[in-house]
């Protein structure tokens, strides 16, 4: 390998959308001979982590934080993906807030604080970066939209039980349950066949809903895992509103599954013509918006390519990136 040029902080998150990024980024750098070294992998993001992986890092030319809080005095350009829109949340949201971890409310004046050491801030769709200007309007120029990588593994597996995949990590200030409660309601005015499929625990959901008949609770899976369900779903269900980005819209998309949504710009900027929207809370509009999960929707599989998408985040020279080899494109 030449001289590391640029050194990547992946401390933080290991679940969710943030474990997802992860996985991209190791299958970018598999292979490829790139002057970059990963720091920080198996971290907690800690107060205690941030001092110390300024020395960690080096005397590198750029650096690039992962986990939206910039480096403070490392690298002559300064890179920084910021993907938690509770960061940055409107007055009228605020009361969220009173359900995220403390740990999580501790974090806010920092990373907003942070970004005005960074050169470079992406954030992962135009909504994220509406958030960002309006909190910390002096970054306003330094943003850049690069939205989230998502690759396909394999193709679509059409046939067998019809189901609707729930693929979200559960937390407190998510209107998951009550949206759920809906889905399930308007299947059965429906008479529909669909199963529901939910990644999450038992523990984790109130006992009306455990008990469902509809509902089949998959735990936290692991990517690789949560993939099979991915490629042998007929629908997918994501009511979340608080999202940087929404990989569920984005997976969808990427393998021409049909998603049940609220219709904001965000979900049409990454859905595309995957997103079949339905009004929040509102069983009529939900039970219309069923027959959209009969439709095709013609998949996507590079819509949200890695390497261009690693390759402007890190900031290298496309010449300088030899492509490995891309899955094969999702498909009926």
């Amino acid at each position: 390998m030449d001289e590391v040029r640029i050194v990547i902080d992946s401390a933080g998150g290991m679940q969710g959308g943030t474990g997802r990024l992860k996985v991209e980024l190791e299958a970018f750098l598999v292979d490829r001979h790139l002057p970059v070294r990963v720091i920080g992998r198996d971290r907690y993001l800690t107060p205690t982590w941030l001092m110390l992986r300024e020395a960690h890092a080096g005397p590198v030319p750029v650096t690039v934080s992962l986990n939206n809080v910039a480096f403070a005095w490392r690298g002559t350009e300064r890179r920084v993906l910021v993907h938690n829109a509770l960061h940055f949340l409107s007055p009228a949201e605020q009361g969220s807030l009173a359900l995220a971890p403390r740990s999580l409310r501790m974090q806010i004046p920092v990373v907003r604080r942070m970004l005005r050491r960074a050169d470079v801030i992406v954030v992962p769709c135009s909504a994220m970066a509406e958030r960002v200007s309006a909190r910390v309007p002096a970054v306003r120029d330094r943003l850049l939209v690069l939205g989230n990588p998502v690759s396909p593994v394999g193709p679509r597996v059409p046939g067998g039980e019809p189901s609707i995949l729930v693929p979200v990590v559960l937390s407190p200030y998510k209107n998951v349950a009550s949206e759920l409660r809906v889905l399930l309601a308007a299947l059965d005015r429906r008479a529909a066949p669909q199963r529901v499929k939910l990644t999450a625990y038992a523990h984790e959901l109130p006992a009306d809903l455990v008990g469902h008949p509809r509902l089949d609770l998959l735990g936290r899976l692991p990517h690789h895992e949560l993939t099979e369900h991915w490629r042998r779903a007929t629908g997918v269900f994501f009511p979340c509103v608080l999202e940087s980005f929404g990989y569920a819209l984005a997976e969808a998309r990427v393998y021409g599954l049909p998603v049940l949504a609220p219709e904001t710009g965000q979900t049409r900027e990454i859905a595309g013509d995957a997103l079949v929207p339905y009004r929040l809370s509102d069983i009529d509009s939900l039970t219309d918006a069923l027959d959209g999960l009969n439709r095709d929707v013609v998949p996507e599989p590079h819509a949200f390519e890695r390497g261009a998408y690693f390759t402007r985040l890190l900031g290298l020279r496309p010449a300088t990136v030899e492509e490995a080899p891309q899955p094969a494109p999702a498909g009926p």
